[in-house]
């Protein structure tokens, strides 16, 4: 047997929104353009308040990387290297990471900037 036969009575449909205030029994519902326009108006605020809070977010971000230039550069460079490791595996990052290194390496020397060569000159040549 259904429900409907045990029950008698016709049961409410459930409603599809969530209600932010509690209705009081003796008030009636606002007419439907009304309730309309502060559904529109709702919406609308609800998205100020998320942009707001994304550009809020981004800008305490960006002043923190402001501020900790290093921790930022390092993290991002570990998480790069997080995923190429995890994405093509050890070895082939290895190679990838020689190579990088052997063309900024080329690169300094052609610009005239020898920072790298120096400081590999003054970690395996240097005074004892």
């Amino acid at each position: 047997m259904s429900d409907s036969v045990h029950s008698g009575a016709k049961k409410a449909a459930p409603k599809l929104t969530i209600e932010q205030e509690p209705m009081a029994d003796d008030q009636a519902a606002p007419a439907s353009d009304a309730s309309s326009e502060q559904a529109a108006h709702a919406r609308s605020a609800l998205g100020d308040q998320a942009v707001g809070f994304i550009k809020g977010l981004g800008a305490s971000l960006w002043a923190y990387a402001d501020t900790h230039h290093y921790t930022v550069l390092y993290g991002f460079i570990g998480f790069v290297l997080a995923v190429l490791i995890l994405t093509i595996g050890l070895w082939s990052t290895i190679v990838i990471a020689i190579f990088a290194g052997v063309g900024a390496t080329l690169g300094q020397i052609r610009d005239g900037d020898n920072g790298i060569v120096n400081f590999f000159s003054r970690l395996f040549g240097g005074k004892r």
